[in-house]
Formats: C-alpha cells, sequence, structure tokens
C-alpha cells in the first residue's frame, strides 16, 4: 500500500492526489464507504460526494499546512475527478500509469483493516508535509545570453506535465513582452466550462481581452482550432493564438490552414510552432528582460498548482547562474 502511495503522490496528477486522500479520509470517517466513489450517484457500494469532503475538510487543512497536494482551491473541478468514481480503465484519463496505481489504491484501502487504511492516511499526510518543505527558489541571475535560454527551453519543454509547462513558457513570454497588460494562464485540464476562458492565456489591457493563446503540447487537431476559434469569436477577442509543442494532426494540415484562413477577415490568428519560435521569442526580451524569464515561468507553474515542473524550472534555471 505505501509504494503504490508514494507512486501516486510522486506524480504530477494534481487532481489523482486529492482523490487519494480524500478516499483514505472518508474510509477513516466511515468504513462503509467506497473509497473509489467520487459522486453519489455512482453505482459502487458505498458511493459518496467525495468532492463535498475534499472541498470542506481537505482544501482548508491544506492551506493551514502548505503545499501538501497542490494547494487547489476546486480539486474536484478537474476532468479526472468529473466521473462517478474512479476508474484506472477510463479511456478518458490521460496518465493510464498513475490512473490504474490510483484504482489498485483505493481498492486496498476497500479491504483493508481500519488500522491500515489509517495508517495509510497518515503515510499520505506525512509525503505531503515533506513535499511542503521542498519548495525551490529561483536564485537572481546577473545575465542570461539567448544560447543559455534557448537551451534551458529546450530542455524544459522535453516533458508537458499535462500541458502546463507550454502554457508556463508561452505565459511567461506573454507577460514579460506585454509589460503594461495583465496575463493569467489556466490549466490545461481546467475545462472551458469550469474556467470561463477564452484560452489556456490571456491577456488584458484595463480590463479589456485584447488576445487569448491555446497551447497544445500534443499534436494539434481541426477540432482544437474551430474550438478556439468559436471562443474567440464568442469572447470578442481581437487576437488569437495556437501555439503548439508537438506539430500538427497527421493529414490534418490543409484543412486546419484553410480554417484559419477562412476566419482571417474575423480576427488575427496566429499559429507558432514553439520550436521554432523560442529563440526568436527569447530575443526580443532583450538582455534584461530575458533574466525574468525563468522566474516568471515557475511564478506562473505555482500559481497553475503545478508545483513539480515549477521546482524543475528552478532547478533548471539556477544552473544558468554565473
Amino acid at each position: 500500500m505505501h509504494q503504490l502511495i508514494e507512486q501516486v503522490l510522486g506524480a504530477t496528477d494534481v487532481t489523482f492526489k486529492y482523490i487519494l486522500v480524500t478516499g483514505y479520509l472518508a474510509k477513516c470517517l466511515n468504513p462503509s464507504i467506497n473509497a473509489r466513489a467520487i459522486q453519489v450517484s455512482s453505482k459502487l457500494k458505498g458511493a459518496y460526494d467525495a468532492r463535498s469532503l475534499c472541498h470542506g475538510v481537505v482544501v482548508g487543512f491544506e492551506k493551514n499546512k502548505g503545499n501538501l497536494f497542490g494547494l487547489s482551491n476546486e480539486p474536484f473541478v478537474n476532468k479526472p475527478a468529473r466521473h462517478p468514481e474512479h476508474d484506472g480503465k477510463n479511456p478518458q484519463l490521460r496518465n493510464k500509469l498513475i490512473a490504474q496505481k490510483l484504482h489498485d489504491c483505493l481498492e486496498m484501502a476497500n479491504t483493508a483493516t481500519a488500522r491500515d487504511v489509517k495508517l495509510g492516511l497518515v503515510h499520505i499526510l506525512r509525503i505531503g508535509a515533506a513535499h511542503a518543505a521542498n519548495q525551490k527558489e529561483v536564485i537572481a541571475t546577473a545575465k542570461v545570453n539567448l544560447k543559455k535560454a534557448s537551451d534551458f527551453l529546450e530542455l524544459f519543454l522535453q516533458e508537458a506535465d499535462g500541458g502546463s509547462r507550454l502554457v508556463a513558457v508561452w505565459g511567461a513570454f506573454m507577460s514579460l513582452i506585454s509589460e503594461h497588460g495583465k496575463v493569467s494562464v489556466t490549466p490545461p485540464n481546467v475545462s472551458d466550462q469550469f474556467g470561463k476562458t477564452a484560452g489556456d492565456v490571456e491577456i488584458r489591457y484595463d480590463g479589456t481581452l485584447v488576445a487569448a493563446s491555446e497551447c497544445k503540447h500534443r499534436p494539434l487537431n481541426l477540432d482544437d482550432v474551430k474550438h478556439g476559434i468559436r471562443k474567440a469569436i464568442e469572447s470578442g477577442v481581437p487576437e488569437y493564438h495556437f501555439v503548439i509543442a508537438d506539430g500538427l494532426a497527421n493529414g490534418q494540415e490543409q484543412e486546419i490552414s484553410d480554417e484559419i484562413e477562412n476566419h482571417a477577415d474575423e480576427l488575427d490568428l496566429l499559429l507558432v510552432d514553439i520550436w521554432g519560435r523560442k529563440n526568436f521569442m527569447a530575443g526580443i526580451l532583450n538582455p534584461v528582460r530575458r533574466t525574468q524569464l525563468g522566474p516568471t515561468i515557475v511564478r506562473l507553474l505555482r500559481e497553475m498548482k503545478k508545483f513539480e515542473s515549477a521546482n524543475v524550472a528552478a532547478e533548471r534555471w539556477n544552473l544558468l547562474k554565473d
């Protein structure tokens, strides 16, 4: 049990961590509860409202203890928690390896003794406490040349963390370029319905939304483009960016180009391949603003509650110091 707990809590999927701690807490409070249940509508015997327990107890507890699991205000609004119960074989869950480990961990709670479930919860809290004490700080850097910045981005973007790393990188560029604007970022796994955003990155001047970006760390497909254009039109945003790190969906290249061209008179649309543009973007920051690229990426990742990737960014940026 303890090894599985450590694997789930060591992953980057914040929502899974909250499902885990909530399931074990619920089982400690009421042994008849099914730890895999998320909603009372679940057909599992012992179903309960995990969201209410998490938001009413776990979230408030964590705020007084530090970043135990991700410091999320609404962890159960994310996609992995919007199902009646957690199922490791659910095809809608991206990280299938950790989803299955979470499934197994919760099933262990269902069959364990009350004492073992309590020990499992204690282990979860101990790991969370260790995580809270391990936040990496960014060391001030006097100078970052273009090559160092480019190498940092090349290495940092090798992993996606659900797309949040690309969002943070693009959000940092927009923040440093839009000197008098306000840039906000939204984790990619928060749906439009709950996030109420036009894009993963939004730029406002005096409260007016002037540009938004959709960031994809997987092949961008035609549905993504249509959806983004629709959001831009509905939100009244005049400029929309599609920022990609894994190219276009195979066989849809021409359709995507045509879709963007067909809406060129309605709004300004920009398709940005981060690999081809990262040097240019880092270059236009100038040597002064470029020193803030790493710290800004770290800050935005923490705003998105992506603390593991924030620590990675801080560690790698600190290696650039003179």
